[in-house]
C-alpha cells in the first residue's frame, strides 16, 4: 500500500492499538493503574538470539492469570516474584494472539516472572518474505521490536481473548551485541551496547541498531544522516505543533518525538512495488520512507506540505490522546484514541497553514464519508468498540467534532477537548454529555448538535 495522501498515510501508521491493561483510564506514573515491566534482555544482532529474564506486576485482576509471548521464544521457566516456580500451560496444543503464544498459569501471583530464549532469521539482504509491527525484525544491522510482538510477557485475559499492558511502566536492562547504540520509546538513546531504561507507562518498542542519529532542538531521527537543513524544518514544524497544543490543550508535549528510519527486513519487495510502511509508538514515530525527505518537501513548499504537517499534527495529537489518556477498552475507545487526534491536526494545520489547508483535510474527511455504502452506527447509541471502524473514527468522528465546535464555539470546544482529556475512562453517552456540560455546553446547544448530526447516523454535518 502506498501511502500517497496525508490520510492514507495516517491511517496506516496510526493504526489502532489493543486497548491498555489500565482499563481505569489511569494517568502514566499512575502506579495503581499501569502495569509494571522489569528484567533483563540480551541479543544478537549476528545471530538473532534473543534471551530474557524479565518479571511483570500490577497486573489488572482478569489479566493476571495467562500471559503472551512471542511464538518464536521458547518458555524456560515461569516463577512468581520470590522465584517459586509456577506450573503452566501452552506448550501443547497453545493458545494463539496474532504473532504470540498464550501461556495460563496454575495461580497468578502479584509478580509473574518468564525466563525465555528463541532466535530469529537475519536479513542482511532485506529479502524477507514480510515484515509488519508484530515481527521482530533483524536485518543485519538493526533489530527492532514492538509492543505488538510480545517481546516482553504481556498480560492477557483468557476469557475476553484480549492482550493488556501495551502501555507499561518499565525499568529494563537491555544488552545488545552488535549495537552501536539502543532505544526505548520514552528514553533517551543509549550510545554503546549496553543500557539501562527506565519510564512510566510507555508502549514496549525498542530499537538496537548502528546507523546514524541526527539530533536537533524539538526531535530525534534514529538510523538515518538527515541534512541540517532538512532536520531543522522538521524540528520547527515539530515546534510549531508543540506551540499550538500547548496554548490550546493548556500543556506542552513534555517529551520530545522520535523519528525512526526503519530499513524492513522485506525493504526489497516494497522498493520493487514502490509502497511505504509505518507505525507510532509515542513518542516513537516509525517510518520505511526517509526521514529526512519529509523535511525537504517542507522546505520546498506546496501541498505536500500540508499533507505532512497534518501528518505530524496527528501523530503529536497521541501524546494528549494515548499517552497523557489512555482511553478504556469501551465503546467510545476508537473515538476517544483517533477522532480526537485527527481533530487536534486540522485544528494545529489551520492555525500554521492556514484555512485553505485545514479545509482540504476536512474536504478529505468528507469525501470517504460521502463514498461509504454501509451505515454508521449513530454516535448516541455506541455500544461496542467495533463499531467505530477506521472510517469513522478517522473521517466520521473528526467530523462530529468540527460540528460540534461550529455549534458551540471554539472557546467551549477548547474546554470540551480538555475535559476528554481528563475523563480517559468515559464508557457511555451521558458520561460524555457530562463532560460537555462541564466545559459550558448548555443541554440547549448538545440536543441541537445530536438531532442535526449525531441521531441515526446522519452525514449531513
Amino acid at each position: 500500500m502506498s501511502l500517497k495522501t496525508a490520510t492514507a498515510l495516517t491511517a496506516l501508521i496510526c493504526m489502532l492499538p489493543p486497548a491498555p491493561a489500565n482499563a481505569t483510564g489511569a494517568q502514566p506514573g499512575d502506579a495503581a493503574g499501569v502495569v509494571k515491566t522489569m528484567g533483563t534482555l540480551r541479543l544478537n544482532l549476528a545471530t538473532g538470539r534473543v534471551e530474557g529474564q524479565v518479571c511483570v506486576s500490577n497486573r489488572p485482576a482478569e489479566f493476571a492469570g495467562a500471559f503472551a509471548l512471542n511464538a518464536g521464544l521458547n518458555v524456560a521457566k515461569v516463577t512468581d516474584g520470590d522465584g517459586k516456580p509456577l506450573a503452566f500451560h501452552g506448550w501443547f496444543n497453545p493458545g494463539v494472539s496474532g504473532e504470540a503464544r498464550i501461556y495460563t498459569l496454575s495461580e497468578a501471583p502479584p509478580t509473574l516472572c518468564v525466563r525465555y530464549v528463541g532466535a530469529y532469521p537475519v536479513y542482511p539482504a532485506h529479502d524477507a518474505p514480510d515484515d509488519f509491527k508484530g515481527v521482530m525484525a533483524f536485518n543485519g544491522d538493526s533489530a527492532r521490536f514492538t509492543e505488538q510482538s510480545a517481546w516482553v510477557p504481556t498480560p492477557y485475559d483468557d476469557k475476553a481473548k484480549a492482550r493488556g499492558g501495551n502501555n507499561a511502566a518499565y525499568d529494563l536492562d537491555i544488552y545488545c551485541a552488535g549495537c552501536r547504540y539502543l532505544y526505548m520509546s520514552g528514553s533517551p538513546v543509549i550510545e554503546g551496547d549496553h543500557g539501562k531504561f527506565s519510564a512510566t507507562a510507555r508502549p514496549d518498542l525498542f530499537f538496537g541498531g548502528t546507523g546514524p542519529i541526527t539530533r536537533t532542538a524539538n526531535v530525534t531521527i534514529l538510523n538515518e544522516a538527515v541534512p541540517t537543513a532538512q532536520a531543522d524544518a522538521l524540528s520547527n514544524m515539530v515546534g510549531k505543533i508543540d506551540a499550538y497544543y500547548r496554548g490550546y490543550m493548556g500543556q506542552a508535549v513534555s517529551v520530545r518525538p522520535t523519528f525512526l528510519r526503519v530499513v524492513m527486513i522485506n525493504q526489497v519487495d516494497r522498493d520493487r512495488k514502490g509502497s511505504e510502511w509505518g507505525f507510532a509508538a509515542w513518542p516513537t514515530i516509525g517510518m520505511s520512507g526517509s526521514v529526512g525527505k519529509i523535511g525537504q518537501i517542507l522546505l520546498t513548499g506546496g501541498d505536500a506540505v500540508d499533507n505532512k504537517t497534518g501528518y505530524i499534527a496527528h501523530e503529536m495529537g497521541h501524546y494528549y490522546f494515548g499517552t497523557l489518556a489512555i482511553p478504556v477498552e469501551g465503546p467510545y475507545y476508537g473515538f476517544m484514541w483517533e477522532s480526537t487526534a485527527e481533530f487536534l491536526a486540522q485544528k494545529a494545520l489551520r492555525a500554521i497553514n492556514g484555512d485553505a489547508a485545514a479545509d482540504q483535510r476536512v474536504a478529505g474527511w468528507v469525501a470517504k464519508v460521502e463514498k461509504r455504502k454501509e451505515p454508521f452506527a449513530a454516535f448516541d447509541r455506541i455500544a461496542d468498540r467495533s463499531a467505530i471502524d477506521d472510517i469513522y473514527r478517522y473521517d466520521y468522528g473528526p467530523l462530529l467534532l468540527l460540528a460540534l465546535e461550529k455549534q458551540v464555539g471554539e472557546a467551549k470546544m477548547r474546554a470540551f477537548m480538555r475535559g476528554l482529556l481528563a475523563t480517559p475512562g468515559l464508557r457511555s453517552w451521558a458520561e460524555l454529555q457530562a463532560v460537555a456540560g462541564k466545559a459550558g455546553i448548555d443541554d440547549a446547544a448538545w440536543e441541537s448538535w445530536r438531532n442535526r448530526c449525531v441521531a441515526d447516523g446522519k452525514r449531513a454535518c
